[in-house]
């Protein structure tokens, strides 16, 4: 069976990172296409996504989370074992200001369909800091 061969392959990589500015316009290109063939009303919101936007004040409903897919760019790539299973997650950043000066972050679980989390950065924050050791830019990405 084909997918169980890339799920194993998949796990070679659990706790590696790829940054958006890493990757391939390949990648990129088949990273959006899998995002955008998820129906909007499919896409679920975590507990701990709601709890984070009561948390963090952020005002924005569940269909302008969905819409950071179709007005944002790709920050990151990576891939996480959670609760025993193999998991790939895209984090992206969204073009769109809330809060009156920030952009929303998201994270988009592509095999469940979950948004895992979301958070805010100032729309003026490019990251100076950014330790770049965390990321691989050899890790694969499964498209």
């Amino acid at each position: 069976m084909k997918r169980k061969g890339v799920y194993n392959e998949m796990t070679k990589y659990v706790g590696k990172r790829k940054h958006g500015s890493q990757l391939t316009q390949y990648e990129k290109t088949k990273l959006w296409q899998r995002l955008y063939s998820v129906q909007e009303f499919e896409w679920q919101l975590s507990d701990h996504a709601l709890d984070r936007i009561r948390e963090k004040g952020i005002r924005a409903t569940k269909q302008d989370i969905i819409s950071t897919i179709y007005h944002s760019e790709i920050i990151e790539y990576k891939i996480d074992l959670v609760k025993g299973k193999v998991e790939e997650r895209v984090v992206l950043r969204s073009k769109a200001i809330v809060n009156e000066e920030y952009n929303l972050h998201v994270v988009f679980s592509l095999q469940d369909k979950i948004i895992v989390t979301v958070w805010m950065n100032h729309i003026n924050d490019r990251h100076a800091t950014l330790d770049w050791s965390i990321y691989d830019s050899n890790m694969k990405v499964f498209v």
